[in-house]
């Protein structure tokens, strides 16, 4: 009998998600334009108070399964190709919720090719990139409402690699610029009280190669530059819940992987060229918590790992090109922050397993392009 053909299912499978992203994208379209050619400032001023939803329930038996769900209050995205821009931009996020969840209820189905599914939320979010160009400005985001992502799985037979994630975070912020570009950006994140949450839960009965993640940040700032200066100032208050729970459970596994991350704030700053400078403030008076669960009656190979950080920075520069690194850090944790794992393994050959929590994180360092 001839196997299934490869099913692809991606972006536009749920109309509510696919409704909201445009709504906000012509929100931004209505703000004045600049042409990076000239110099002039771009602006751009984005306000949402209604709820976002998006929505994707399947049952199927596919050789191949993918399925992305994404879901933004604000959304604006600008590319910039051997030009300069400078931009002011502004997003506000006040609605009842923004939810995002996905769920594959096949507890019959062989999904015989693998499985990537992947369910992201935000209220708002800014992604920028650049090729040989110059990005320089002002980007102020702010939320109060509850940002949901979820991912939902009970699947009978993976005899490959499948991927399940669902990734939540208040605001959003990244930039990416290669060849000779440069960027200077001031950001001001703030999260209200109000809670953040990544979910992701999956069954499958017989798993050989499976991974469930859940990822949830209040604020996020990651910031990429090669061939020039990076120059950033990142300001972040997060006073909400963030909360992480990824979970799986097999009954026969080859390798398996759950994980969780919860960060309150967190800026990346990294330069694959000679300099560095970054002036970086965080203020956290919201609880993290990070929860990681596995479940598997018998197989091979179980990694299992939870991490939950009140504030994090990492900043980098390029030691071939004579790096230079210049901080100013000032990081306040006022919460709790706990990582939890609980583990139940009937028989396997091997079982990793750690938790990290910590109040404030903070990385600087000078390494080879690439790493």
């Amino acid at each position: 009998m001839a196997r299934p053909a490869p099913i692809r299912l991606a972006g536009m499978i749920a109309a509510t998600a696919t409704f909201a992203a445009l709504a906000t994208e012509t929100r931004a379209q209505q703000a004045p334009v600049c042409d990076a050619q000239t110099g002039s400032t771009c602006t751009s001023t984005q306000t949402m108070t209604g709820e976002v939803t998006g929505a994707v329930n399947l049952d199927v038996a596919v050789g191949q399964l993918q399925v992305t769900n994404d879901v933004a209050g604000n959304l604006l995205v600008g590319g910039v190709d051997q030009a300069a821009a400078d931009l002011t931009a502004r997003q506000t996020m006040t609605g009842p919720s923004v939810t995002a969840r996905t769920a594959v209820r096949a507890p019959t189905a062989h999904i015989e090719d693998g499985a990537a599914v992947a369910t992201t939320a935000a209220a708002n979010r800014i992604a920028l990139s650049g090729s040989s160009a110059s990005i320089t400005g002002a980007l102020d985001q702010s939320a109060q409402t509850p940002v949901l992502a979820e991912t939902v799985a009970d699947i009978q037979y993976i005899p490959a690699p499948a991927d399940f994630s669902a990734h939540a975070a208040a605001n959003l912020v990244q930039a990416s610029t290669n060849g000779a570009s440069h960027q200077d950006l001031t950001v001001r994140q703030t999260n209200a009280p109000s809670t953040i949450e990544a979910r992701t839960d999956v069954y499958v009965d017989n798993a050989w190669n499976l991974a469930a993640r859940a990822g949830a940040g209040g604020n996020r700032i990651v910031l990429s530059n090669a061939g020039g200066s990076l120059v950033a100032t990142s300001d972040q208050t997060n006073q909400g819940r963030v909360r992480a729970a990824a979970r799986a459970q097999t009954n026969l596994q080859g390798q398996t992987t759950v994980a969780a991350r919860a960060v309150a704030n967190e800026t990346v700053a990294g330069n694959q060229d000679i300099y560095l400078e970054l002036d970086n403030t965080q203020l956290n008076t919201g609880g993290v918590e990070a929860t990681a669960t596995y479940a598997g009656v018998s197989g091979y190979d179980a990694y299992v790992g939870a991490e939950a950080v009140g504030n994090s920075v990492t900043g980098s520069a390029c030691s071939q090109c004579g790096g230079e690194v210049h901080v100013t850090n000032s990081q306040t944790n006022d919460a709790n922050v706990t990582a939890t794992i609980n583990a139940t393994i009937g028989s396997g050959r091997a079982a990793v397993v750690g938790a990290t929590a910590v109040g404030n994180s903070a990385t600087f360092y000078v390494s080879r392009p690439g790493g």
